[in-house]
């Protein structure tokens, strides 16, 4: 499978070269027409045929739109094994001569299962979460718009680093070939890749996470406050807007920090202050139409003429789709 997603990587860095893309005002009959759009504006604007929108959100759109129905996976559209990384999980590199890690991880690894077992109440769910948000913070869902399908869209299922470099190596290679800022290359030494040694860590340790699918993917550790042999953690949800902010300064708050992979390698890629020990989830994208038409691999050129709202454009989830389109040959412009 790895030298399957190798070659389709390579081609696709192929096609790119072949396949542009501009900006305009009127759009295009010829190209997948791309516009930036906020979270309020999803199904409420009458000229977009589709937008992207990332899982918890989405499914709350679907609630309160009568008219909008999900229309598309973008983890399908893009292929591969797992779909494509997007939250990854960095420790500090001082954390890393211990087992504690270790530990935290194969904690994180019981979320999915916690996630999605019967038994796991929607409500203790939602409770932990709220629980741990910064002071001010409103809730990105709630016991009414939570379900264990918008949970299973949030594709939480954390990989381990020493199986994850080339995967994100590639995302980001695709990805940066289609931002007008890329985002850098991780260097190898930014992917841990060696044992958690049988080495007991005393003290505290704060783990940040942003709201939305990476919280729901501690959620089993926030509901128990778990805490770990001579280790007392203090777990914290914040903006996602912010998550940056915890893991830059010469004294960073965070000691784990879950981040989106673009903006760890970005920040981090060097290793030398944190170094990348999983994957946490891959990809929560979808397709949103009030037309009900659904878009596969099959037919995605059906989106050329079309006006896709994207909320993110700038930032992975507008990224992301603009891949999907090159890999498929598609030409996309952006509408200003």
């Amino acid at each position: 499978m790895k030298k399957f997603i190798t070659v389709l990587l390579s081609a696709s860095l192929a096609a790119f070269m072949a396949v542009g893309f501009s900006a305009c005002e009127n759009g295009s009959n010829e190209a997948v027409n791309l516009v930036a759009v906020t979270a309020a504006q999803v199904g409420v604007t009458d000229d977009i045929d589709y937008y992207v929108v990332a899982e918890p959100a989405a499914s709350t759109k679907v609630k309160v739109v009568p008219s909008l129905n999900f229309a598309g996976d973008l983890q399908q559209l893009y292929g591969g094994q797992n779909g494509y990384p997007q939250a990854v999980i960095v420790a500090k590199n001082d954390l890393l001569g211990y087992g504690f890690v270790g530990d935290f991880l194969e904690a994180v690894a019981e979320s999915k299962q916690w996630l999605l077992n019967d038994a796991t109440s929607i409500q203790t769910i939602t409770e932990a979460v709220q629980s741990h948000l910064t002071d001010g913070m409103s809730p990105m869902f709630s016991a009414t718009n939570l379900t264990k399908e918008v949970i299973s869209n949030c594709g939480i299922n954390l990989t381990y680093a020493y199986n994850d470099k080339q995967e994100i190596n590639g995302f980001i290679e695709i990805i940066n070939s289609v931002s007008e800022t890329p985002f850098g290359t991780a260097a190898d030494a930014f992917f841990y890749s060696g044992d958690y040694p049988d080495v007991e860590y005393s003290g505290k340790v704060s783990v940040y996470a942003p709201d939305g699918a990476p919280a729901l993917g501690i959620a089993n550790l926030l509901a128990g406050e778990k805490s770990f042999e001579n280790v007392t953690v203090d777990y914290n949800i914040v903006e996602p807007s912010l998550i940056q902010t915890y893991v830059t300064g010469e004294n960073s708050k965070a000691d784990i920090c879950v981040l989106p992979v673009n903006i760890a390698v970005r920040l981090l890629g060097t290793g030398t202050k944190y170094k990348l020990v999983g994957t946490l989830t891959h990809g929560n994208l979808y397709l949103l139409s009030k037309s009900g038409d659904k878009i596969t691999p099959d037919n995605i050129a059906g989106l050329k003429g079309k006006k896709v709202g994207v909320v993110n454009l700038a930032a992975v989830p507008g990224l992301t789709f603009k891949v999907i389109l090159k890999n498929c040959g598609l030409d996309f412009v952006e509408l200003v």
